[in-house]
C-alpha cells in the first residue's frame, strides 16, 4: 500500500521505477479485491430483498467468483510484496465483471466503460512492463467499447439498481483524481503514443457528446411531432369508423323505408292486420333486414302517426306508445331522418341509440315512422379493434357533446360517466330526454383539465394530460377529433412512457454510435500515433543497434529537423548496403506489380463470368415473357453498368426486329411508340438479325452501320448479339455504353453465352405460354361439357330438391332463399347462427371442378343460440365435395347404362331384322320394334327415288316417293 508516511519520508522522484510499480500493483490488487467483495455482498443482499430479479442472482454469482479470483491471487502471493505478476489475471477478471454489470443494469454502460478503460490505463501505465503496455492499453480500450455497446444493446434484460447509478459517478471521479495524483507523482508512465491516442479520443468524443446533448432536444421535438401525427391519423381512422357506422345505418334505413311492404301494412285496416298476408310479408321482410345489421341491433319498429308501435321485431314492444320519444317527434315534425343521441331506458338504464326515418305515401305524406334501435355497446365494439393501434398503451375513447363516455377502451369501467358533472339546467334537460344513466353528481371522474381542453373547440385538438383517473401520475399524449355527423369527440391517447421509451432507445443508439465512433477513432488514433512516434522509436532502436555494433542499421529520414539530421547521420554509415537492398526491393516490387496486374485481370474476368452466370440463373427462373425480357434488360444494366440494354424479337414474317424490352428512359419511349428496325437494313441490330453474327461499334461516330437514335443521345459504343435458338435467329440483344471502346472481342465471347441462355429462356417461355393456353382451353371445354350434361340431367329430373327430416327423405319443389342463391351464383358458404325464433342455417355449394351442381342446406331448430363451428363448416364442405363426386359418378354411370341399353335394343332389333328374308317383313319388324322401344304411336318409313327431285311440294303418293307406316 502507498502510505502518507512513505510520501513524507521519501521523495517520490527518488523512488526506483520497479519499487513504484510494486507499490502500485499492491494497492490496485487490494483495492480491486475489496471493490469486488463489496459489490458481491451488495448484490447478494439485493437478491434476498428482490428475489424476482434474476439479474441480481447473476451479478452476485459473477462478482462472487471474481472476488474468489482476487482472493486467490492474494493468497498465492502472500508473504511477497510484488503483485505485478497477478495483474494479467486480475485486470481481465475485474473488467469482465464490469462488462456483466453493464449488460444487466440500466443506464450504467457509459460510466462502466469509462471506469473499465481508466482502470486498464492505470494498470498498463503503472504496473506492467514497457513491452506489455501497448497491447494492454489497446485491449482495455476495446473492452471499454464493448462494455458501452453491451450496456446499450440489451435493455430488455436490464434492471434498475439505484445504488449503482448513484455511486458510479463518485467512483469514476475518485479514480480520475487518483490517476492524476499518481501521474503527478510519476507512479504511472505515459508514453508519447498513449498521450496522442488519449488526446485524439478526447477531441473526437467530447464534441460528439455535446452534439448528442443538443440533438436530444431536437429528437424529442421530432418524436413528439411524429407522435401527434400518428395520434391524429389513428383518431381520424376511428372517427371514420364511427361516421361510417352512423351514415351507413342512416342510408340503409332510408332505402328500407321505401319498401312497399311498410306502406301496405300502414294503409290496411288495423282489424285485418293480424294473420294477414301483409303481416307475414312484413315479418319476413324485417327478419331478412335483421340479417344485414350488426350483432348489437336490438329491434326494428314500425310506428303509425299516433306513435303506436304496430309491429316490432321484438314482440314485447308491439303496442307500446312511443309518441313522446324524441325520434318520433323529430321525424314527424321535420319529415327527415333522425339519429338520436345516446339515451337510457328508464327501467333498466341500458344505453341505446335510435335511427328513425319517415314512411311516405305516393303524395309524400308521412304515414308512419320506421325505427331502428341499437344497443350503445356497439360503439365499444367498434373501438375495441383499435386498441393498441399505435403500440401498447394506446387507447381510443368516444365522448358525446356533454363529455360523457360513449365508449372507452382505456377505462371500460367508466363507461357512460361524465368528465365533469353537468350543470343543474343541463341535468334537467338531459333527464327529460332520458340521457342520464345514473345520478350525474355521482357519475363523473372529475377530469376538468381534459374537459377544459375540449371546450376550446376546433376539429383537431392536441393535449398532454393525465387521462387515466385510476392510475394518476401517468401522463398521456392525445388528440381529440370532432365528428361531422354528430357533435361527438373521438380521443386517441397514448402513454408518454412510449415516447420516453423511444427517447431511451435513441439514447442507446447515440451511445452505440459514440462507442463505434470511439472505436474507429481509437484505431485511427493508434495508427496516427504509431506513425508519429515511429521515427522517434526507430531512432532510439537504431541508436541502440549502432551502440551494440550493428552497422547495418538504417533510420528512415522523413523530416529536416533534428531527428532527420540524426537519421541522416545514421544513414551515411550504411548507405552502400542500403543502396543494394533498395535495388533488390525495386526488382521485387516491379515483379510484384506485374503479377498484381495479371491477377487483377484474371479476377475481373472471373467476376464477369460469375455475373453472367448469376444473370442467366435469374432470367431462366422468370415465366411471363414480358417479365422475362424486362428482367433481362434490368439485370444486365445493373450488373454491368450499361447505359442502355434492349431486347429485339423478330416479327412473324421475319421482316422487322421489334423492340420488346428496354431499361433506359429513351428505350421506354421507344417501346411506347413500338420501335422496330428492318432486318438487314438499319443499324447494328438489323445487321445482326440478318447475318446471325455479333457486332461491336467501338466508336459510334465512326461506324457506318450504327443507327444514331435520338432517344439514346449519350451512346458512344454499342454491341449487338444475335439471339439464336434451334439454329434459328429469333432476335438480338442490344447493349450500349456512354464510354467509347467499352466492348472488346472477349466481351463478345462472354455475352454470346448469355445471349444463348436468353434465347433458350425466350423459346421455353413461349412454349410454356402455349401449353398454358392449351390447358386453359381444355379446362373451358370440360366446364362447358359439365354445364351441358348437368343442364340436360336437371331437365330430365322430375324432382330438383329433397329434404331430410326425422320422418325421412321427401322430394319438394325448389325453394328460393338468399343463402341458396349466394351459394349457387357465387359459390359462397353461408353460416347463419340461431337468433330469437330464427333457426341456425348452414349452406354449402356442391361444386365439381368450378361448376356448381347444387346446394346442401342444413338447418338446426333444436338448439337456441346455436352457432356453427369451423369444424362443422369444414366437415360439411368435405361432405359436399364427396357428394359432388358421387353425383358425377352416378350421372356417368346412368349415361353409360342408357347407352348400353340403347345398344342392346339396337342389337335386338338388328337381329330380328336379319332373321327375316323379305324386305317388306324387315321393314315391318323394324317399325314395330321402334314403336315399342320408343313408345311412339306412329312410325313411318318413306323412300325417295334417286332419279327424281326431292321437292317438298311433291306428295308421297304421286309415284315419285313411296313409303310404309304403322
Amino acid at each position: 500500500m502507498i502510505s502518507t508516511a512513505a510520501f513524507s519520508t521519501y521523495d517520490p522522484a527518488q523512488i526506483p521505477i520497479e519499487e513504484k510499480q510494486r507499490q502500485l500493483a499492491t494497492a490496485v490488487t487490494f483495492s480491486t479485491a475489496l471493490a469486488l467483495a463489496l459489490l458481491a455482498a451488495l448484490f447478494l443482499i439485493g437478491m434476498f430483498y428482490q428475489p424476482q430479479f434474476w439479474q441480481l442472482y447473476v451479478l452476485a454469482i459473477t462478482f462472487g467468483l471474481a472476488s474468489l479470483v482476487a482472493l486467490s491471487v492474494i493468497a498465492n502471493d502472500s508473504g511477497q510484496t510484488d503483485y505485478r505478476q497477478a495483474m494479467p489475471r486480475l485486470a481481465p477478471t475485474f473488467q469482465f465483471a464490469l462488462l456483466v454489470l453493464a449488460a444487466l443494469s440500466q443506464s450504467t454502460g457509459v460510466y462502466l466503460a469509462l471506469l473499465s478503460f481508466l482502470y486498464g490505463i492505470l494498470v498498463a501505465t503503472g504496473v506492467l512492463e514497457e513491452e506489455s503496455r501497448e497491447p494492454a492499453i489497446t485491449r482495455a480500450f476495446f473492452i471499454a467499447v464493448l462494455t458501452a455497446l453491451v450496456g446499450s444493446l440489451f435493455p430488455r434484460y436490464q434492471v434498475s439498481i439505484p445504488v449503482i447509478n448513484d455511486i458510479l459517478p463518485i467512483v469514476l471521479g475518485a479514480l480520475i483524481m487518483a490517476y492524476l495524483v499518481l501521474l503527478s507523482l510519476d507512479y504511472v508512465t505515459v508514453t508519447l503514443r498513449v498521450r496522442l491516442v488519449t488526446s485524439a479520443l478526447g477531441m473526437a468524443i467530447a464534441p460528439l457528446i455535446l452534439l448528442s446533448l443538443v440533438d436530444t432536444r431536437f429528437i424529442f421535438t421530432s418524436l413528439q411531432n411524429q407522435s401527434n401525427q400518428a395520434l391524429r391519423l389513428a383518431a381520424e381512422q376511428v372517427a371514420q369508423e364511427i361516421e361510417s357506422f352512423l351514415t351507413s345505418n342512416r342510408d340503409t334505413l332510408i332505402n328500407e323505408a321505401n319498401l312497399p311492404v311498410f306502406y301496405d301494412y300502414l294503409t290496411m285496416d288495423p282489424a285485418k292486420r293480424p294473420g294477414s298476408p301483409q303481416e307475414e310479408q312484413l315479418r319476413a321482410t324485417i327478419n331478412s333486414l335483421l340479417l344485414k345489421h350488426e350483432t348489437h341491433l336490438v329491434s326494428y319498429g314500425l310506428l303509425n302517426l299516433r306513435g303506436q308501435n304496430i309491429y316490432d321485431s321484438n314482440p314485447a314492444a308491439i303496442g307500446q306508445d312511443e309518441s313522446k320519444r324524441d325520434y318520433f317527434m323529430q321525424v314527424t315534425r321535420t319529415g327527415r331522418v333522425y339519429i338520436s343521441p345516446i339515451q337510457f331506458n328508464p327501467d333498466n338504464k341500458v344505453a341505446y341509440i335510435y335511427f328513425a326515418v319517415p314512411i311516405r305515401d305516393q303524395r309524400q305524406q308521412v304515414l308512419g315512422v320506421l325505427r331502428l334501435e341499437y344497443d350503445a355497446q356497439v360503439f365499444q365494439r367498434l373501438l375495441e379493434p383499435k386498441l393498441n393501434l399505435l403500440g401498447r398503451h394506446s387507447y381510443p375513447i368516444l365522448l358525446d357533446e356533454n363529455f360523457m363516455r360513449i365508449a372507452d377502451t382505456l377505462t371500460p369501467t367508466h363507461l357512460y360517466r361524465f368528465l365533469l358533472p353537468p350543470t343543474y339546467s343541463q341535468t334537467l334537460e338531459l333527464a327529460q330526454h332520458n340521457r342520464l344513466p345514473y345520478h350525474p353528481y355521482l357519475n363523473y371522474t372529475n377530469q376538468s383539465d381534459l374537459a377544459n381542453v375540449l371546450k376550446q373547440g376546433g376539429n383537431v385538438i392536441y393535449f398532454t394530460l393525465d387521462v387515466h383517473p385510476e392510475k394518476p401520475g401517468h401522463l398521456e399524449s392525445g388528440v381529440a377529433v370532432r365528428l361531422q355527423t354528430k357533435p361527438w369527440y373521438v380521443l386517441f391517447v397514448r402513454e408518454q412512457s412510449t415516447l420516453v421509451a423511444l427517447l431511451q432507445a435513441q439514447g442507446r443508439l447515440a451511445v452505440i454510435i459514440a462507442a463505434l465512433f470511439a472505436a474507429a477513432v481509437g484505431l485511427v488514433a493508434s495508427w496516427v500515433s504509431g506513425a508519429l512516434s515511429a521515427p522517434v522509436v526507430q531512432l532510439k532502436q537504431t541508436a541502440e543497434q549502432i551502440t551494440a555494433g550493428n552497422l547495418e542499421a538504417h533510420a528512415s529520414v522523413e523530416s529536416r529537423d533534428e531527428i532527420g539530421a540524426l537519421g541522416h547521420a545514421f544513414n551515411v554509415m550504411t548507405s552502400q548496403l542500403r543502396s543494394l537492398i533498395n535495388e533488390l526491393e525495386d526488382r521485387v516490387r516491379e515483379r510484384t506489380r506485374e503479377l498484381a496486374q495479371q491477377n487483377e485481370a484474371l479476377r475481373y474476368r472471373t467476376r464477369q463470368l460469375q455475373t453472367v452466370a448469376d444473370v442467366a440463373r435469374s432470367i431462366v427462373s422468370a415465366q411471363a415473357l414480358e417479365s422475362l425480357l424486362n428482367q433481362v434488360t434490368t439485370l444486365i444494366s445493373e450488373r454491368f453498368g450499361f447505359y442502355h440494354v434492349g431486347v429485339f424479337l423478330l416479327d412473324e414474317k421475319g421482316e422487322y426486329a421489334v423492340l420488346r424490352a428496354a431499361n433506359s428512359e429513351g428505350g421506354k419511349r421507344m417501346l411506347a411508340r413500338q420501335h422496330k428496325l428492318p432486318v438487314g437494313k438499319v443499324g447494328i441490330v438489323g445487321y445482326v438479325t440478318a447475318t446471325g453474327q455479333p457486332r461491336i461499334a467501338t466508336d459510334v461516330g465512326e461506324d457506318a452501320v450504327h443507327f444514331k437514335n435520338p432517344d439514346l443521345p449519350e451512346t458512344r459504343s454499342e454491341m449487338a448479339l444475335p439471339l439464336i435458338a434451334n439454329n434459328r435467329i429469333i432476335g438480338a440483344l442490344d447493349v450500349q455504353s456512354t464510354q467509347p471502346n467499352a466492348f472488346t472481342p472477349e466481351d463478345i465471347e462472354l455475352f454470346s453465352t448469355l445471349a444463348d441462355q436468353i434465347a433458350i429462356a425466350i423459346v421455353n417461355n413461349q412454349l410454356l405460354e402455349e401449353t398454358m393456353r392449351a390447358l386453359d382451353e381444355a379446362r373451358r371445354v370440360n366446364r362447358r361439357y359439365l354445364q351441358q350434361e348437368w343442364e340436360k340431367e336437371v331437365r330430365s329430373r322430375r324432382h330438383r330438391a329433397y329434404i331430410y327430416t326425422s320422418q325421412g327423405l321427401f322430394a319438394q319443389p325448389p325453394i328460393s332463399r338468399p343463402e341458396i342463391e349466394a351459394a349457387i351464383r357465387r359459390g359462397e358458404v353461408t353460416a347463419i347462427p340461431a337468433k330469437d325464433e330464427q333457426a341456425a342455417v348452414l349452406t354449402v355449394p356442391i361444386q365439381l371442378r368450378d361448376e356448381i351442381l347444387g346446394v346442401i342446406r342444413v338447418q338446426d331448430i333444436g338448439v337456441p343460440e346455436r352457432t356453427w363451428t369451423e369444424e362443422e363448416i369444414e366437415t360439411l364442405k368435405a361432405v359436399a365435395a364427396q357428394v359432388a363426386l358421387a353425383l358425377e359418378n352416378a350421372r356417368l354411370l346412368e349415361t353409360t347404362l342408357r347407352r348400353a341399353e340403347r345398344e342392346r335394343k339396337a342389337l335386338e332389333i338388328t337381329g330380328r331384322i336379319r332373321a327375316a328374308t323379305d324386305p317388306q317383313t324387315m321393314l315391318g319388324i323394324a317399325m314395330e320394334e321402334l314403336k315399342r322401344a320408343l313408345g311412339a304411336s306412329h312410325v313411318q318409313v318413306i323412300f325417295n327415288s334417286p332419279a327424281t327431285s326431292t321437292s317438298a311440294d311433291e306428295a308421297p303418293g304421286n309415284g315419285k316417293n313411296a313409303g310404309l307406316s304403322t
